[in-house]
This record gives C-alpha cells, sequence and structure tokens, in this order.
C-alpha cells in the first residue's frame, strides 16, 4: 500500500508517504509493482469494480501479493488481475493530477466502483 510512514529529526518531524510491500511490510525501494483486480477486462463500456491497489517487490514478494488478490477477487466471478512498474505507474499518477479526465478528448473513461468501498454516506 502507499502509507504514510512516521519520521523524527532533523530537520523536523514529518509523515513521509512510501511504498510499503503488502507481502512483506517493508518499503519497496527500486524495483516493485502496483497491482490490482478489475472487471473491465473485456472493456465494455458501462460500471466496472475495481479492487484496492497493493505493492509488492518483484519476485517472491509480486506472487504471493498476486494469489492474495486472486484468492479475494476470483477469475471465476469474472476479475482479472493487472499490475504495473511502479516508475510507470508515478508517471501516469503525476499526469492525472494536473490532467482531468474531462478535458482528454481522445478516450472516454469509463464509471468503476471500488470493491468493498463504501458510499460517503454510508461511512457515517
Amino acid at each position: 500500500m502507499i502509507e504514510y510512514i512516521a519520521r523524527s529529526g532533523p530537520p523536523e518531524a514529518m509523515n513521509c508517504p512510501a511504498f510499503v510491500c503488502d507481502a512483506c511490510r517493508k518499503q519497496v525501494v527500486g524495483e516493485g509493482i502496483v497491482t490490482w483486480a478489475t472487471t473491465i477486462g473485456d472493456g465494455t463500456p458501462g460500471p466496472h469494480r475495481q479492487s484496492p491497489l497493493y505493492v509488492a517487490h518483484k519476485g517472491d514478494c509480486g506472487r504471493k501479493v498476486e494469489a492474495m488478490v486472486n484468492a479475494g477477487y476470483p477469475l471465476s466471478e469474472g476479475w482479472v488481475d493487472l499490475w504495473e512498474d511502479i516508475p510507470d505507474f508515478l508517471k501516469h499518477l503525476t499526469h492525472n493530477a494536473t490532467d482531468a479526465f474531462a478535458d482528454d478528448p481522445d478516450g472516454e473513461y469509463h464509471q468503476h466502483t471500488l470493491a468493498g468501498a463504501k458510499k460517503p454516506e454510508e461511512r457515517r
């Protein structure tokens, strides 16, 4: 997951965002992946479901997280797992932080629901 890690020391105490491996719980530095499951596999318009995002080191940790995702979001129920290298994920995230989907003339963004997520009114 992407988590905030508390840090103390000069110049001041702060919370630092970091990628933390969902398999071994250590910080992912260097090669790692972001992985998730979705039902958008067929590409047809309409509401799709998506799992939360997970993070893993490449290799053994990645295989463990993939097995965890597949167990919770099985292919037999229409889910497919996807992954992206962290540098590519960051490139897309940075772009989407400054460029609105509504302003993109070249594509259509499909509605989706985060699986297991509650609507704001259900959180109260």
